[in-house]
């Protein structure tokens, strides 16, 4: 198995990547690593305002972002680790990567343990949390690793800007977290990626950034940063006398569920809290390819 590790901090440029690699864009199988500049990532099908504080995120300039893959919604900052084990149709094993991890961290006498969610726990804290995503061709099991992430702003960031009723978005397993360095405070990212790479007996190379101009690459960016992807792909709620579904008002109006379709029926304040300036994170979010 390769082992990639990413040069971009750019979360829409990472899981663009992600996308690329297990639709063909490379050999497989294949261990992908990135790090993130701060942001929340929402599961495939979870709500925005229930999984996350809008305000804080937008006061705090960090991202939000939602992946392909399902399961709950995540923090990441450049104190954590993102892995990604993409592999061929016919390799499929959720288990494989993490017990590939387990192995690895062991050997420096790290003990991790694996919950039945797949997800790598240390110490009765959760260090680790995974999701998949599966074609008719290739799939990937990806996951955080928190190695010096600032806690506080992770638990910050995930609390919830509503409660909505009736929703049909898969809500998040709250857990109590724990970062490697709490317990090994020598340990490093790249400690952990060459751990792993000398577990695989290979050795890692740096992507190029020529990838970014590869089409698929591009159109993978584009849809993650659309309005579309990113708040229209919410699955149906309830919020007060509003229904909306996949981003739009059903009652009492056909229309986009949008700061300048909800005056008079929400408060300035409300529509405030529900929808903070995020300006700043769309235009530094683009890249020039």
């Amino acid at each position: 198995m390769k082992v990639v590790v990413s040069p971009f901090r750019n979360p829409f440029i990472n899981l663009a990547l992600e996308d690329f690699f297990m639709r063909g864009g490379a050999d497989l199988p294949l261990a992908f690593f990135y790090v993130n500049r701060p942001c929340v990532v929402l599961g495939r099908f979870q709500n925005p305002w229930l999984e996350c504080h809008l305000p804080y995120l937008a006061e705090n300039d960090i991202w939000m972002l939602r992946r392909q893959s399902g399961g709950g919604c995540v923090f990441h900052d450049e104190g954590n680790l993102n892995y990604s084990f993409i592999y061929p149709e016919g390799m499929i094993d959720r288990r494989r990567g993490v017990e590939l991890i387990q192995r690895a961290l062991s050997r420096a006498d790290i003990p991790l343990e694996i919950s039945p969610r797949h997800d790598l726990w240390l110490e009765g804290k959760k260090i680790s949390g995974s999701a998949f995503k599966q074609t008719k061709d290739a799939s990937f099991h990806h996951g955080t690793f928190l190695i010096s992430s600032d806690l506080m702003k992770l638990e910050e960031s995930l609390k919830h800007t509503m409660i909505p009723k009736d929703t049909k978005s898969i809500a998040s397993v709250r857990s109590k977290v724990i970062s490697l360095q709490q317990k090994f405070p020598g340990v490093e990212i790249v400690d952990v990626i060459d751990l792993i790479a000398n577990e695989l007996k290979t050795i890692k190379f740096d992507l190029e950034g020529d990838l970014l101009s590869q089409p698929k690459v591009q159109e993978s960016f584009n849809q993650l940063t659309s309005w579309e992807w990113l708040w229209g792909e919410t699955p149906h709620f309830e919020f007060e006398n509003l229904k909306v579904h996949k981003g739009y008002i059903k009652s009492p109006l056909e229309a986009r569920f949008s700061p300048e379709n909800l005056v008079g029926l929400l408060t300035q304040e409300e529509i405030f809290r529900l929808f903070p300036d995020f300006s700043k994170q769309r235009e530094s979010q683009q890249v020039i390819f």
